[in-house]
């Protein structure tokens, strides 16, 4: 697409995200064979204030690491930020925490627990109906004002949001992008004390936040019989509890996990609090959620973090100094490099299935290893799921494509029916289920012109 480029223009959309923004920037700034390269990153954000913090901190940085290459901008004209980007970044969230309140709040009322909110059940339907509409903007902003642009996505509902791009931009052009699968390689690197993931193969693949290790190997050797072995009759969980006691937060618990690996023989994505809302028996009962000890994330301890970040933000501006040049496991910077610099990158994708995933919906986004080159991004073939485990992941990629459509298209009767084929609803009557979604719709009426005007 670009090979061997020496000027980009990195328009990063949600640029002030103090979760994203800064390790995204540092990671690119620092990466091999970028120091021949002249950056510019456009910071876009509603928040200019923010954005502007962020580009103040990295000014103070950059000016003592003695990097002249690199310039930030700070902006709130979306247009202004992706005219002639080389790449798109994207990690924003229409409506924020007050909208998301109501992905939670409303859903609960009506016996739903949301643990996470932000990808499947009436919480993720919501917020992927809020984002639509403005993903499909952004994807013709970027059409015309950045026509040769990759664009990475950071938002959830990753699947979706990633489907709305790449079904007006280009598959080849677009790729999700998640940190699901590195908490996977963490684990099983705890569990054998390895020293890296190289020492681990994976083949793994389905939806994100609900994918599943097929088969791996450690050193080689089968890591399923290994890990049967080290669990010893035990449950999964109390041998991660005894490698890890002081996990505490998102990494606690593991029951969930250890529930699915018993009865399906594959290990799902570990993190809990994510899988148990792909199914209704374990968001419907706050009894369940206690017995296994999924963390529930409230919109408060959501302001409480961001709070935080704001203020170390402030205090690394304040005493000149806190930014890292360590990278982080995202792979932002070595996709960009990949495409930059043609040297291919093999890694953990979000791309629309035309096939990788024999036996799910074509059109659904779905997660596999992928390969990005200067000719873009390419999913690696997995072939077709396990029978039970298709038959779990299908129907959330189904209700994936029906709310995309619903949400485009502006059909109120589409996305309740969308909302009633999430299996987390299953435990609901449909009427209940329309009434919830008529509700949730309602409360965001503001970021949902393409229903309610």
């Amino acid at each position: 697409m670009m090979p061997n480029k020496r000027k980009l223009k990195i328009a990063f959309v949600g640029g002030g995200s103090l979760a994203w923004g800064p390790q995204l920037i540092r990671d690119i700034i620092f990466k091999q064979g970028m120091a021949q390269v002249e950056l510019e990153f456009s910071l876009c954000d509603l928040n200019l204030a923010r954005a502007r913090a962020i580009k103040r901190l990295f000014d103070i940085h950059l000016e003592a690491w003695g990097l002249s290459r690199v310039r930030l901008r700070a902006t709130n004209d979306q247009q202004k930020a992706i005219r002639g980007a080389d790449f798109v970044l994207i990690a924003i969230s229409t409506g924020g925490l007050a909208a998301m309140r109501h992905d939670l709040v409303i859903p609960e009322r009506y016996g739903i627990y949301h643990t996470v909110g932000d990808t499947a059940g009436p919480g993720g339907w919501s917020r992927a109906l809020r984002n639509i509409p403005v993903f499909a903007s952004y994807a013709e902003q970027i059409k015309e004002l950045a026509p040769n642009a990759v664009v990475l996505n950071y938002t959830n509902p990753l699947a979706a949001l990633t489907k709305v791009l790449s079904d007006k931009l280009g598959a080849g052009r677009v790729v999700g992008l998640c940190h699901g699968l590195f908490e996977c390689y963490s684990v099983l690197q705890e569990l054998f004390g390895l020293k890296g993931e190289r020492e681990i193969k994976l083949h793994f693949g389905g939806l994100n936040h609900f994918f599943w290790i097929l088969d791996f190997t450690v050193r080689g050797e089968d890591g399923y019989a290994l890990l049967r072995r080290k669990m010893r009759g035990r449950p999964l969980y109390e041998v991660l509890e005894a490698i890890r006691p002081e996990a505490g937060g998102w990494a606690r618990g593991n029951r969930v996990a250890t529930e699915l690996f018993e009865n399906y023989g594959y290990l799902p994505y570990t993190a809990d609090r994510h899988i148990c809302e792909f199914f209704s028996c374990y968001m419907a009962n706050p009894e369940v959620i206690e017995r296994f000890k999924v963390e529930r994330t409230s919109v408060d301890q959501r302001a409480s973090w961001y709070a935080r970040l704001e203020q170390q933000l402030k205090k690394q501006i304040r005493e000149r100094k806190g930014l890292s040049k360590n990278p982080s496991r995202e792979t932002a910077a070595d996709i960009i490099a990949a495409v930059v610099f043609d040297r291919g990158f093999t890694d953990v994708v979000n791309t629309v299935n035309v096939g990788q995933i024999a036996n799910l919906p074509q059109g659904a986004t779905v997660e596999t290893m992928g390969y990005v080159d200067a000719a873009g991004v390419k999913s690696f073939t997995l072939g077709p799921l396990p029978e039970p485990l298709r038959a779990l992941c299908a129907p959330h990629a189904e209700a994936q494509v029906k709310t995309v459509e619903a949400g485009l298209s502006g059909d109120v009767d589409l996305a309740l029916m969308a909302l009633v084929a999430d299996p987390a609803c299953s435990h609901m009557t449909v009427a209940d289920i329309k009434k919830m979604g008529m509700e949730l719709l309602r409360a965001n009426k503001h970021h949902l012109p393409q229903f309610l005007g």
